[in-house]
C-alpha cells in the first residue's frame, strides 16, 4: 500500500473571448476496493454553475456552464489517496460487463490484429487473467513506445501497423486482442507516480472481478497507479468535453503530478 498526493491541472486558453460555454470534466478519482480517496479538492474557473454526477460507466463528472465571456478555463483536482488496497475491483452486474466484450471504432481488428492474435500461444492459460497477461507480454514485445507517431484518433489496427505509439495505443491494441479472446476489457485513464501527463492502461474481467494491467510498462497495476475513469475506449474517458460560442483558437495545457508521502 502507498500513500500518494495527487494533482491534475488542466488549462485552456482562448485566443479571444468565448461565451455560453458548456462543459463536462472527467478527471476526478473515486474510491473503490483498490484505492481510497481520503481528501479531494476540485477547483474550476469560471465556476458560474457546477454540479457533480456520474456518466453511464459510473465515472465521476463535473457538469457546468460559463455564460459570461472568458478567455481562460482552468480545472485543478488535488488530494490524497491510499492505493494498492486490493488487486481488483468488483464487477457490476453481468449486463454491464457484456458491453466490454464488443469492439469499437478504436479496437476493431483488421489484418494486422488478426495476424498478431493468431501468433499468441495461450497454452496453459486457463483463466481470463492468465490469457490477458499473455496478451500483455506479446504486446510489450511487439510494440515500441515513441511519442508523436500516433494521435488521439489512431486506431489499434493503425498503431500496430506503425509498430510504435504511446500508452493509448498500447491499451487499445491489448483491449482489441482481449476482446478477440472473448475477454471483457476496458480502457482506463489514471495517474502514475511522478510528473507528466495522464496514463492509460487496461482492466480485464475474470470471474466477477476487474484486474488492472499496464501494457506500456508490462506490469500488474499496483500502488503507483491512481485510477480516474474507465470506458470502452479512449473516447469514453475524454477528460474535457464541451462547446461554446466564439471563433477562438484553443491552446491546452495539462500537468499531472503524483508524489509519495
Amino acid at each position: 500500500m502507498e500513500n500518494l498526493n495527487f494533482r491534475y491541472y488542466l488549462k485552456i486558453e482562448f485566443s479571444e473571448p468565448v461565451k455560453n460555454h458548456r462543459f463536462t470534466v472527467k478527471c476526478i478519482p473515486q474510491s473503490d476496493e483498490r484505492q481510497f480517496i481520503e481528501e479531494k479538492s476540485i477547483q474550476i474557473f469560471p465556476n458560474e454553475s457546477l454540479c457533480e454526477g456520474n456518466d453511464s460507466f459510473g465515472n465521476c463528472c463535473i457538469f457546468g456552464n460559463a455564460d459570461l465571456p472568458h478567455q481562460l478555463f482552468e480545472v485543478e483536482v488535488s488530494g490524497h489517496a491510499k492505493v494498492g488496497l486490493a488487486s481488483y475491483t468488483k464487477a457490476r452486474p453481468n449486463y454491464q460487463i457484456s458491453i466490454f466484450r464488443y469492439q469499437t471504432e478504436y479496437t476493431k481488428p483488421g489484418n494486422q490484429l488478426n495476424q498478431f492474435f493468431s501468433e499468441i500461444d495461450f497454452d496453459r492459460c486457463d483463466t481470463n487473467l492468465e490469457k490477458s497477461k499473455k496478451i500483455m507480454q506479446n504486446v510489450y514485445k511487439k510494440f515500441s513506445y515513441k511519442k508523436s507517431i500516433t494521435n488521439i484518433s489512431t486506431t489499434a489496427e493503425q498503431a500496430l501497423e506503425l509498430g510504435q505509439g504511446v500508452c493509448q495505443d498500447y491499451s487499445h491494441i491489448m483491449i482489441a486482442l482481449c476482446r478477440m479472446a472473448n475477454i471483457p476489457a476496458r480502457y482506463v485513464v489514471g495517474m502514475l507516480v511522478g510528473e507528466g501527463l495522464s496514463h492509460a492502461w487496461v482492466e480485464i474481467e475474470d470471474n466477477g472481478y476487474w484486474y488492472g494491467l499496464d501494457p506500456t510498462n508490462m506490469l500488474i497495476v499496483n500502488d503507483h497507479h491512481i485510477k480516474i475513469s474507465h470506458g470502452r475506449d479512449y473516447k469514453d474517458c475524454t477528460i474535457n468535453q464541451g462547446l461554446f460560442i466564439g471563433n477562438a483558437v484553443q491552446q491546452q495545457t495539462i500537468s499531472v503530478r503524483v508524489d509519495r508521502t
